[in-house]
C-alpha cells in the first residue's frame, strides 16, 4: 500500500509538470502574434546595418504555403507521395483501447520554404512533428506473430501551414526552426485551434495529477496508520 501510494504521488508530480509545460506552450503561442516575412526581414536588415551579421533571433509565428526548397520536392518512403515533409511509423497494435508498441518512427529533416504574401522564409522541421498533416497510408501487414501497421503522413506542396518557432539568420537567410526554449510548432491547423487543444490537455493533466496526488497521499497515510 505504501509503495503504491508513493508511485501515485510520483505520477501526480509528473502530471503537474506536464500541465505546466502546456501552460508555458500556450502562453508562448498567445504571445507570438503572426508576423509578415517582410517585417522580419526589415528587423534583420536593421541589425546588419548596425554591424551585427548572423545575430538576428526572435520568437515569431508565420503563416504561409509550403513549397519545396531549391532541391525539389521529397518523395515519402512508403507511398512515394510528393511532399515537403513526411513522417513514417511502424507499430504493433494490442488490446482493445488503441494501444500499440512503436517499432519505428522517422521523419524527413530537409528544410522547405514557407511562401507568404510579403516574402519567403525557410522552415527547418527538425525537432518537431507536424500537427495534423495529411495521412496517406495505414497498411496492416499480417505475420505469424501478429499484425504490424505501417503508417505515413505528409505535408504536400501548397498546403497552408502555421509555424511558430525561432526566426534567425545564422545560415544567411531567414529561417524559422526549433528554439532553445518555448514551443516549436508546424501545423496545418489554425493557432486558435492549437491554443484550445493545449488548454484542454493542460486541464486534463492538472485534474489527473490532482486526483493521483490525493489518492496517493491517502494510501500513504493509511499505510502509516495500519
Amino acid at each position: 500500500m505504501l509503495l503504491f501510494g508513493i508511485v501515485l504521488i510520483a505520477l501526480a508530480a509528473a502530471a503537474i509538470v506536464a500541465a505546466n509545460r502546456r501552460v508555458a506552450q500556450r502562453h508562448s503561442m498567445i504571445g507570438a502574434s503572426t508576423s509578415a516575412v517582410a517585417d522580419l526581414a526589415l528587423e534583420q536588415e536593421a541589425l546588419v546595418e548596425l554591424g551585427t551579421v548572423g545575430g538576428f533571433s526572435r520568437d515569431a509565428a508565420v503563416v504561409g504555403y509550403a513549397h519545396p526548397s531549391e532541391d525539389g520536392p521529397l518523395r515519402s518512403p512508403q507511398t512515394g507521395t510528393e511532399c515537403v515533409w513526411w513522417r513514417r511509423v511502424v507499430r504493433t497494435p494490442y488490446g482493445h483501447e488503441g494501444g500499440s508498441q512503436l517499432l519505428l518512427e522517422e521523419s524527413s529533416d530537409r528544410p522547405f520554404v514557407l511562401v507568404e504574401e510579403t516574402g519567403n522564409i525557410t522552415v527547418d522541421p527538425r525537432g518537431t512533428v507536424a500537427v495534423q498533416p495529411e495521412k496517406v497510408a495505414e497498411v496492416p501487414h499480417y505475420a505469424p506473430d501478429g499484425v504490424v501497421v505501417h503508417e505515413e503522413w505528409v505535408l504536400r506542396p501548397g498546403v497552408e501551414v502555421y509555424v511558430h518557432g525561432e526566426v534567425h539568420d545564422r545560415d544567411g537567410g531567414l529561417t524559422v526552426g526549433p528554439p532553445a526554449a518555448e514551443a516549436f510548432v508546424i501545423s496545418t491547423r489554425a493557432p486558435t485551434a492549437l491554443r484550445d487543444d493545449s488548454l484542454l490537455l493542460q486541464r486534463r493533466w492538472a485534474w489527473g495529477g490532482a486526483l493521483s496526488g490525493v489518492a496517493g497521499l491517502a494510501l500513504v497515510v493509511a499505510a502509516f496508520l495500519t
